[in-house]
């Protein structure tokens, strides 16, 4: 009894502990923000990872998916949610020499339904063949900065010139 009770306990400690660390991004312009979006770091702090968006227009953003690792070149990256690809979104090859980053515009209602899968699922943070579970749902302090830094920087009075 000890030995199911003790594989129980373990089976679930390890689904419940993050191996990925997410907070939120917010960089502003002006008092207004600028970019939003959410930073990955590994428990272990090897890599770190930003998915940003800037508004491009009103239908449009600008996203950026960007990795850098301590030990690792980083030739592959991705972040999945259940039924969405970052780099399906975004199609694009890698802009850097040693770490990874690539960005594209892409469409906003692509990019809300990908930020609400990944806030509230969770997904997965893959580096050349390592992958990492990002345990859903995000902090609430990290859902709702994310989500005011969004509904601030598209507020119709914020359109720059």
């Amino acid at each position: 009894m000890n030995f199911i009770y003790t594989l129980i306990l373990i089976l679930f400690f390890t689904n419940i502990q993050a191996t990925v660390i997410v907070n939120s991004v917010i960089r502003l312009k002006d008092n207004i923000p600028e970019e939003c979006g959410l930073a990955f770091v590994d428990k272990d702090r090897k890599f770190n990872g930003e998915l940003v968006i800037k508004k491009h227009d009103s239908q449009n953003t600008l996203t950026v998916f960007s990795v850098i690792h301590k030990d690792l070149k980083v030739k592959s990256a991705n972040l999945k949610t259940f039924s969405i690809d970052i780099s399906k979104i975004l199609e694009k090859e890698n802009l850097e020499k040693d770490s990874f980053k690539i960005e594209s515009i892409t469409k906003n209602n692509d990019m809300t339904k990908f930020f609400q899968e990944i806030l509230i699922s969770g997904g997965r943070f893959l580096i050349n063949n390592e992958s990492y579970e990002i345990i859903g749902p995000i902090d609430s302090k990290v859902r709702l900065e994310y989500l005011f830094c969004t509904g601030e920087m598209f507020l119709p009075n914020y359109e720059r010139k």
